[in-house]
Parts: C-alpha cells; sequence; structure tokens
C-alpha cells in the first residue's frame, strides 16, 4: 500500500507541472494572437519603429541636399557673372592705365622729377658760390628752391620742397640696391601732401644719366602742364649750354689757326 501511495503522488506532481506548462503556453499564444489583432484592425495606429525614423531622416537630408545643390548652382552663376563684369574692368582700366603711363614716359615726368630731386637734393653741400649759380640756374626754368631734408643719407632717403610757380611741391626719394639691379624710387606731392606721381628710374654708376624709367602710379593735374613747361625750358637751357661750348670750340680752333681774319683781309693776302 505505502509503494502505491508514493507512486500515485509522483504522477499527480507531473500532472499538475504539465498543466501548469500547458497553462502558460495558452497564454503566451493568447498574447500574440491579441497584438497581432490590434496590428491589423481598422484605424489602429501601427507601432513607430526604428526603420520608419531612418527613412524621414533620410528623406530630409536628401530634401536638404537638394536645396543645398540648388543654392551652389545659384552663387556660381552670380560669380560668373561678377567675373566676367570685373575682367571686362579689368581689361578697360588696364588699356587706359597704359595709355596714361606712356603718355607720362612721352612727357619725360619721371626724368623731369629725377633731375630737379638731384638737384635740390645735392644743393645743400655746396659752396655758396655754388648753390647761388644753382638757385639762379633753377630760376630760369621757374623753379624756386625751398628746402632738402635728409632722413637717411645711406640710402638716399631724403624730401625736397620747391615751389613752380604759386604752387608748392614736394619729391621723396629712396634708392634701392637689389642684387641684380638698382633703382631710385621718387613720388611727387602736389601742395606737398598729395601723391600725383611714383616713378622709378634706373640710373648709370655715376647717376648722371638716366637708362631706363617706370611709372608706378600717375593721377593727372594742373601740375602736369607746368613741369612740362619745366621740361622744355630745362631742354632749351641745356640746347644753349651745348651750343655755347661748341661756339668756344670753334672760336678756339679760329684763334689758335689764325682764322679769326676777316674777308677783307683774306683777299687782299691772295
Amino acid at each position: 500500500m505505502q509503494d502505491f501511495s508514493a507512486g500515485y503522488q509522483v504522477v499527480m506532481i507531473l500532472a499538475a507541472l504539465a498543466l501548469g506548462v500547458a497553462a502558460v503556453g495558452v497564454w503566451m499564444v493568447g498574447a500574440e494572437r491579441r497584438k497581432l489583432k490590434r496590428r491589423i484592425e481598422p484605424g489602429t495606429a501601427p507601432e513607430a519603429t526604428p526603420v520608419d525614423a531612418s527613412v524621414d531622416a533620410l528623406q530630409l537630408s536628401l530634401t536638404s541636399l537638394q536645396r543645398f545643390d540648388s543654392l551652389q548652382q545659384d552663387l556660381r552663376a552670380r560669380l560668373q557673372q561678377s567675373r566676367g563684369e570685373m575682367e571686362s574692368d579689368r581689361t578697360n582700366v588696364g588699356s587706359a592705365v597704359q595709355l596714361m603711363k606712356r603718355a607720362a614716359i612721352e612727357m619725360r615726368l619721371p626724368e623731369t622729377v629725377y633731375e630737379i630731386y638731384e638737384s635740390l637734393r645735392l644743393l645743400p653741400k655746396k659752396s655758396l658760390e655754388a648753390q647761388a649759380a644753382d638757385r639762379d640756374w633753377h630760376r630760369q626754368v621757374g623753379i624756386e628752391p625751398a628746402s632738402a631734408m635728409i632722413f637717411e643719407e645711406a640710402v638716399r632717403y631724403c624730401a625736397v620742397d620747391f615751389s613752380l610757380g604759386a604752387r608748392e611741391l614736394r619729391i621723396s626719394g629712396r634708392s634701392y640696391e637689389l642684387s641684380r639691379s638698382s633703382f631710385d624710387e621718387l613720388t611727387l606731392f602736389d601742395k606737398r601732401e598729395t601723391a600725383v606721381l611714383t616713378v622709378r628710374v634706373k640710373l648709370t654708376a655715376d647717376r648722371v644719366s638716366v637708362l631706363e624709367t617706370a611709372v608706378m602710379s600717375y593721377r593727372p593735374g594742373a601740375w602736369v602742364s607746368m613741369l612740362s613747361e619745366v621740361r622744355v625750358r630745362m631742354d632749351e637751357r641745356r640746347e644753349r649750354l651745348l651750343l655755347g661750348s661748341r661756339h668756344r670750340d670753334i672760336e678756339k680752333m679760329r684763334a689758335d689757326f689764325g682764322l679769326n681774319m676777316n674777308v677783307q683781309n683774306v683777299r687782299t693776302a691772295r
């Protein structure tokens, strides 16, 4: 009887466990069915999934990219138009600048500015008698020397003031020694404050003759015609000096070889 009772108890326990497992399984199946039913019922909003969020983000990115590409195309078109206008202006301005440079060089403005600057720069170093002669020469061409200010003697960095009629002018200059060349850069100031001409002048070793000139900036004004007149008077003065020197040479040859006799004496000798 005891063995039968023990076996009966084991069977009952196993049966109870089986019923429990079966009940849990039935509950889980029912839960899944209810969940599925809620998904397919009309009017029931589907649960959001990570896949849906990724699609929205991708669509937003594509829309932004299209907008960016449109803005870039518009920007490129406007920049292309601006570059075209700038190149047209550059061509027109460049042509005008070249013409102005050529005009300044043909009027020999660089040489004139250099000759005035160099002569006035050296004026204080000369004797009083030589200064008086130089001042007289400057007055003959219309220039009234004022002052010379030396800032740095080693590189000939200084400024000279002078008057041209009732106009006060200034020339500042500086010498540059480079590895392969050397030049002076001179700036002319109208009324001693407004830069109207900047030139570069390449000189011979003795600084007597000008080899090359370049116009760096040029603002035409009334000073141009005044300086051009000075150039003409300077050239006339130089030619007169050359003619006087040649005349003296001719007179000397006449005297040395007895050719200073008048025509009547020559006829008598014949």
